[in-house]
């Protein structure tokens, strides 16, 4: 096969009317919510991270790799310019205390689960109300004398 059936033409920076968007997974975890955004060849400080209400804005570029001057392109597979995903967050989340953590070229966000969407034990009391010791739920309660 030639090289050149295979080339492919990247739009010129600032041209899309609409960034690319970022592939991604999304799974909960106990008591966190996590995503995991694919951003291979992205350098840290090319990505923002920005969340407004419920909605977490994930927004990178990646430049074109540098070519010498009389360098030729025989093949550009490899997409650049500017990515972006938004992120509806659901109620049980709390989108003020998101991690985010960058390894391998993977974005990770960790999203904890609110207090109030958290399963909890509810503490039974035995006797009347407010005059006894409570009893965890599913211990054997005294019987009455």
């Amino acid at each position: 096969m030639s090289m050149r059936t295979a080339v492919t033409h990247q739009a010129p920076p600032g041209s899309w009317s609409r960034p690319a968007p970022i592939p991604m997974d999304a799974w909960r975890e106990g008591d966190r919510f996590v995503i995991a955004l694919d951003l291979p060849g992205v350098p840290l400080e090319a990505i923002e991270v920005d969340v407004l209400g419920r909605v977490v804005t994930v927004k990178a570029e990646r430049r074109p790799t540098p070519r010498g001057e009389n360098a030729r392109t025989r093949l550009a597979e490899r997409s650049h310019g500017v990515f972006e995903r938004r992120i509806q967050l659901a109620d049980s989340l709390d989108p003020g205390r998101i991690a985010a953590h960058l390894q391998d070229g993977v974005l990770t966000l960790t999203v904890p689960v609110t207090s109030a969407s958290r399963p909890r034990k509810i503490t039974i009391r035995a006797g009347e109300a407010g005059q006894s010791s409570p009893v965890e739920s599913g211990q054997a309660v005294p019987a009455a004398a």
